[in-house]
């Protein structure tokens, strides 16, 4: 799903039973497990039969188009073809962040929300799975979208 602000997506997973991830739980999960890589996929440069980015395509492609760019967990899309909200406020630097991977929201929350995942009009930088972005909560764009996360039980 595209075009969709913070605060929708936020309201889906909540009707879901799901919630938005966290940053660090996003990253987590963008470098196959929190290895030391630089994309999902490891370490070799991102290409066009990789990945939607840096105008491959001129337009978001469907999910799961690009499998060889998988996490070794076998999730697809967590570089290129568009943002995804997360549930964190935007702050400039991990300094002060929470150390167990929970969100870091301030209250009251501040102007902007954590965007990761890069852009398909972005070039290899944009992609990396350290790649961050901040946007406003109301902003809802073609290159904007969300995946659902769940605790573990």
């Amino acid at each position: 799903v595209v075009n969709v602000t913070w605060h929708q997506a936020k309201a889906f997973a909540e009707f879901a039973g799901a919630r938005l991830p966290t940053e660090a739980e996003w990253e987590y999960a963008a470098k196959s497990g929190g290895q030391d890589i630089v994309y999902p996929w490891g370490d070799e440069a991102p290409d066009c039969n990789r990945l939607n980015f840096n105008r491959c395509v001129e337009d978001t492609t469907p999910v799961c188009t690009y499998p060889t760019a998988n996490t070794a967990q076998g999730l697809c899309d967590m570089a290129g073809n568009v943002w995804e909200w997360v549930e964190d406020a935007w702050h400039g630097t991990y300094n002060g962040a929470p150390a167990d991977g929970s969100a870091w929201v301030d209250a009251p929350r501040g102007s902007n929300r954590v965007s990761r995942g890069g852009s398909w009009s972005l070039g290899a930088g944009g992609v990396r799975a350290a790649y961050r972005g901040s946007l406003g909560p109301s902003r809802a764009a073609d290159f904007i979208g969300f995946r659902l996360a769940r605790s573990a039980r």
